[in-house]
């Protein structure tokens, strides 16, 4: 039921949103592609929901994706292409996993 509920309210809200964006003058083809563009964000964010660790707590992967699908949305406006986009979440991965993996060394080297 919760399902359910949630389906029609999403509807509703792509309804409500395009007779909005009807009205306020823009063309059905940037409204398509704008609602294909978020379905395949929610799509994604599912996917990445659904491979966290539960061992985590919950707030911890409420907060990463809400800040990384924010940050995202975010340099859509201001004009950051893709591929900088990847280079710079590609670098802190890699400084992170270079930090994690010293942590790492210094604590196996002190036992």
């Amino acid at each position: 039921m919760k399902k359910n509920f949630f389906l029609i309210a999403a509807i509703i809200l792509i309804v409500a949103g395009v007779v909005v964006s009807y009205l306020g003058n823009f063309a059905l083809a940037d409204i398509s592609g704008f609602a294909v563009t978020m379905f395949g964000a929610g799509l994604a964010a599912a996917t990445l929901w659904g491979k966290r660790d539960t061992a985590k707590k919950l707030w911890v992967s409420v907060v990463g994706l809400v800040l990384i699908g924010a940050g995202a949305f975010a340099l859509g406006f201001l004009g950051f292409a893709e591929n900088t986009m990847t280079m710079i979440i590609s670098s802190v991965f890699g400084i992170v996993a270079i930090i994690a993996g010293l942590i790492v060394t210094a604590i196996q080297g002190k036992k």
